[in-house]
């Protein structure tokens, strides 16, 4: 599955988990197996794959 370069620097995101928005930093995007667009994130060292509805830039 191609995998977007990473952005030049991280971009500060919230993640929705559990009914709540927690931070993040927004490290590459790929196209999943479903076929569902997900975001690499970092939150506090840990790396997931996150779908990309459930990702917002900070500030918006």
């Amino acid at each position: 599955m191609p995998v977007a370069p990473s952005p030049a620097r991280p971009i500060a995101v919230q993640i929705l988990i559990a009914g709540r928005w927690i931070a993040g930093q927004e490290l590459g995007r790929r196209t999943g197996t479903a076929g569902a667009d997900e975001v690499l994130v970092s939150h506090h060292g840990h790396l997931v794959w996150i779908d990309q509805q459930s990702v917002r830039e900070l500030g918006r």
